[in-house]
């Protein structure tokens, strides 16, 4: 595993998502401002389409979540675990900012 340079932190907007390639993966990556930055698969598990960086931040029992464009379901950032249905899961990435840049974790 390698630390893959994503882009510039000043490049994410704030408050919303961004989809980037990493290591040959679709990953949805997450800027929320004094919340950090969080990583997971774009692919949406109930769908098998990569839409979930286009979905619409919240928050609930008490976790950060992205609601799915499709069918509403709620993935955690911090873990990627669908809400409405534990089997589902957005597989979650390590990031992190270093000198101004936003690196990823790629996988396998």
């Amino acid at each position: 595993m390698s630390w893959i340079n994503v882009c510039e932190e000043s490049r994410l907007p704030e408050g919303t998502g961004v989809a980037a390639w990493v290591a040959g993966k679709a990953v949805a990556i997450f800027n929320l401002g004094k919340d950090g930055l969080y990583a997971i698969d774009n692919v949406d598990p109930a769908t098998g389409v990569s839409v979930l960086a286009r979905g619409l931040i919240c928050e609930m029992d008490g976790e950060l979540c992205v609601a799915s464009p499709l069918y509403k379901q709620h993935y955690q950032l911090r873990t990627g675990v669908c809400i409405e249905d534990n089997a589902l899961i957005a597989s979650p990435f390590d990031i992190k900012t270093e000198q101004g840049q936003v690196l990823v974790l790629a996988k396998g």
